[in-house]
């Protein structure tokens, strides 16, 4: 009979603190990150101030078209620049060895570590120069002569799925890189007898994560081992791909991250930028380093999904619910990689946060000659969200409901099943929507008259805390792992593969150590990422850290604690559930006699046990239905977050400019581990919804061409235009999280977005469904409106191209 996680860890969890007593975690806690110092001294490594004797250069040669045929590739100027060392094309990479995101998934890799025949994307990388300096592998990357045989660049994902569409990658599978279909209950008889139905189309454009540090890397190869430092999000993930495109074992690929400079989803996948510093290292005997240039990251990195959407919905007259269709239509762009997760999710994210027992939903994710699209904070849920919200308000509209209580009459409540098999436990998405609405005076402001200028709107979403599939093909579907070492000298050492990207999760870590064992954080060392130090962990995506490798790190410690305190038990004639850890001491309440010191306990532990030390290991996996991917039914993770935002917002119906002057946000994060930081989260959560909203496009030739790759021609916010912001933290233990918790970084960015449009269209007295809402598109939009009297805008051109869609292809 097969033995659940909870049965195997019950004697770990037996010396837990009871949740009342837990010091540093909740309770208004807001403590200093442990990387703090080191960020404000400016002492923090990052992958470019891993400097290493002799290193040498790499630059990559990039392709001028969206689609191409590579007919020969001559590198005899580029050769004679001096300090030039050496030279790559896709040829010096084992053929068939592509690149991906999910093992499970391998036979989708579709990415070349160079491209050998053919290339999907303006950017994609053809060649690679090794030199001695930066400037000189520069200067011959620009003179390597590359002769294209150009061919139609697929830039439409509707035109892509048509069957006289060029094949981007394999010819007959009409262009699709991944299909998904939920549907449950009786969508088609529920349609027909509601009292309400309707259809609206919905279009978000593409972004790019914008992160600081750009994507670079630094390799050497001794021993026959390479050694590589690099902006990864998930080291144990990029050592798999990085060996698997160089063609050698795992074992033979050491994987460092250093400091990271911001992620945000964008550094899951593996690169050209990572692959030919190790091939060149071995080449040349050199340590190498390839740094990418803005547009680099900008062009042949990854970016969020533009996504189509349409919606049905039918409602009772009241307002209830009933059934949903909808269709979303993911632009992919060349690669598969971490995007075609971002499909699953745009459906998932699709049933919640609202009850609705009938859906019928799909998702098509077409490959197109647009940069490849992967994974963004959020990974899909900000698309969603903002169309299926805007739905929302729509429907409150024509039923004449506030939109408040139509959110609240359907809202998911603690322990709902959804109709796909979401399990949902703890759940405070009412005291979210309430707190939010009182913050933004909704009884009131909510009244105004349309087009007023000024106009407030609300919005909700759920997110899941951790996704369950753990990337890599691993034991029992295990996702994450951590070692913790207590040392007789004062210490506690937590070695974890978990990936910080900016987020915090080391100091999570670390107190959650410091919290079990009496410490104080400063006596718990916290040893990071490194493939050859630190246990398996999946990475940083789908908010997974704290939730899973927060369980990962409880467990470990209660391991070493239940170890440690086993002995003092039996040499004290007591159960281990009887004595505490608090303040530097090892103690029985009430017996002044068993009372010893952190220290004084670890010796005598090794003492006892031939000097051997206490280390304690831990590990977690998603306990549902492993099947869920391939199904679409059962339980994605263990535990679900919710959140609601309201927005206020002045719009300068002369200029279109949009003023967010308030913002409220209320999330359920469970119990929160470091309230600082989960305003944090929300806060920068804010700003990047805001310029998903109203500034952030990438914008395109008819041939393919990114137009503005730079942060000077690419807009997003900045710290001036901030508005107001108030948070709420709806907090509730929930028992499946570590030390209480969920999630607090994904989840607070999904509603954002259709809180901000929501609040323009009542200000407008418009129905605004194409994002973004830029001052130039808002402009012609109020003058359309008052020559002609229209009041819907955006995505007009979706609902010819979706009734014109080929079929799903069967299924094998």
């Amino acid at each position: 009979m097969a033995v659940m996680a909870k049965e195997y860890y019950a004697d770990v969890e037996s010396v837990y603190k009871d949740p009342e007593d837990y010091e540093l975690a909740g309770r208004g806690n807001a403590y200093i990150r442990i990387d703090a110092e080191a960020k404000v001294t400016g002492s923090v490594v990052y992958t470019d101030d891993v400097d290493l004797p002799g290193t040498w250069y790499c630059k990559l040669v990039h392709s001028p078209y969206a689609h191409a045929l590579i007919k020969s590739i001559d590198f005899t100027d580029a050769l004679k620049v001096p300090g030039v060392k050496a030279t790559l094309t896709g040829k010096d990479f084992p053929e068939g060895h592509n690149l991906g995101n999910p093992e499970a998934f391998k036979e989708l890799a579709d990415k070349e570590p160079l491209c050998r025949k053919k290339v999907r994307m303006a950017g994609d990388e053809v060649a690679a120069i090794c030199a001695t300096t930066e400037e000189a592998a520069t200067e011959a990357a620009a003179l390597v002569k590359v002769e294209y045989e150009p061919l139609e660049p697929v830039l439409d994902p509707f035109y892509s799925m048509q069957p006289d569409a060029p094949a981007i990658h394999y010819p007959g599978t009409g262009n699709l890189s991944i299909f998904t279909t939920m549907k449950a209950g009786e969508p088609d008889r529920v349609f027909g007898e509601a009292y309400y139905t309707d259809k609206h189309y919905y279009k978000t454009q593409e972004m790019v994560h914008a992160a600081i540090e750009p994507h670079r890397a630094i390799a050497k190869y001794e021993n026959g081992e390479y050694t590589i430092w690099t902006t990864t999000q998930g080291a144990y993930v990029s050592r798999y791909w990085i060996a698997w495109g160089l063609g050698v074992p795992e074992s033979q690929v050491h994987l460092i991250k250093p400091m990271i400079g911001g992620g945000f989803g964008g550094k899951l996948d593996v690169f050209a930028h990572e692959l030919c510093p190790c091939k060149f290292a071995q080449m040349t005997g050199h340590p190498v380093k390839c740094i990418l240039k803005r547009d680099e990251v900008f062009m042949c990195t990854r970016t969020r999904h533009p996504i189509s959407f349409e919606i049905e919905s039918a409602f009772i007259k009241e307002g209830k619910l009933l059934a949903k269709r909808c269709k979303h239509i993911l632009d992919g762009g060349a690669y598969g990689g971490s995007g075609i997760a971002a499909n699953t999710l745009s459906l998932i994210c699709a049933t919640f946060p609202y009850k609705v027992e009938n859906i019928d939903m799909t998702a098509r994710r077409p490959y197109t000659n647009h940069p490849a699209s992967g994974a963004m904070r959020g990974y899909s849920a900000c698309q969603v969200h903002f169309a299926h919200e805007i739905h929302m308000d729509e429907v409150a509209n024509s039923l004449g409901i506030d939109p408040l209580k139509l959110r609240r009459d359907n809202e998911i409540t603690p322990y709902y099943t959804g109709p796909t098999g979401l399990e949902f436990t703890s759940c405070k998405f009412d005291e979210c929507l309430t707190a939010v609405a009182d913050a933004i005076d909704w009884e009131h402001r909510w009244r105004y008259p349309l087009g007023s200028g000024e106009g407030v709107g609300l919005s909700g979403s759920g997110f899941m805390s951790g996704t369950g599939f753990p990337v890599l093909v691993t034991p029992h579907y295990c996702s994450a792992s951590t070692i913790v070492r207590l040392n007789r000298e004062g210490y506690a050492v937590v070695f974890t593969g978990a990936n910080d990207i900016g987020q915090g999760c080391d100091t999570v870590m670390t107190m959650i150590v410091a919290e079990e064992l009496g410490l104080r954080m400063d006596e718990v060392k916290c040893v990071q990422s490194d493939t050859t130090t630190t246990p398996w962990d999946a990475g940083s995506f789908g908010s997974r850290v704290t939730f899973l490798g927060g369980n990962a790190c409880h467990r470990a410690v209660g391991d070493a604690k239940f170890k440690l305190l086993s002995h003092w038990a039996e040499e004290w004639g007591c159960k281990p559930s009887d004595i505490t850890m608090k303040d530097h001491r090892v103690f029985i309440k009430g017996d002044p006699e068993k009372n010893i010191s952190y220290n004084e306990a670890l010796f005598g532990y090794e003492e006892k046990n031939f000097g051997r030390c206490v280390v304690g290991v831990g590990s977690f996996a998603h306990e549902g239905d492993k099947d869920i991917y391939v199904k679409n039914v059962g339980n994605y993770a263990t535990a679900y977050s919710f959140s609601a935002s309201a927005a206020k917002v002045t719009v300068d119906k002369e200029t279109g400019q949009v003023s967010l002057d308030d913002f409220a946000f209320g999330h359920d994060c469970g119990r929160p581990l470091n309230i600082r930081a989960v305003e944090g989260q929300i806060e920068g959560s804010v700003l990047l919804g805001f310029g998903f909203t109203c500034y952030e496009e990438c914008q395109y030739s008819s041939e393919g061409r990114h137009l503005n790759p730079s942060f000077r021609d690419y807009r997003f916010p900045t710290a001036l235009d901030m508005p107001n912001i108030k948070t709420f933290i709806c907090s509730e233990y929930d028992p499946e999280g570590p030390l209480g918790a969920k999630e607090a970084g994904e989840g607070s960015t999904a509603p954002v977005g259709s809180a901000i449009g929501n609040a323009i269209n009542y200000a407008t007295g418009l129905t605004l469904r194409e994002l973004p809402i830029t001052p130039e598109r808002l402009w012609r939009a109020l003058r359309e409106n008052e020559k002609t009297g229209k009041t819907e805008f955006g995505a007009e051109d979706l609902r010819q191209k979706f009734d014109t869609m080929p079929p799903l292809p069967e299924r094998d």
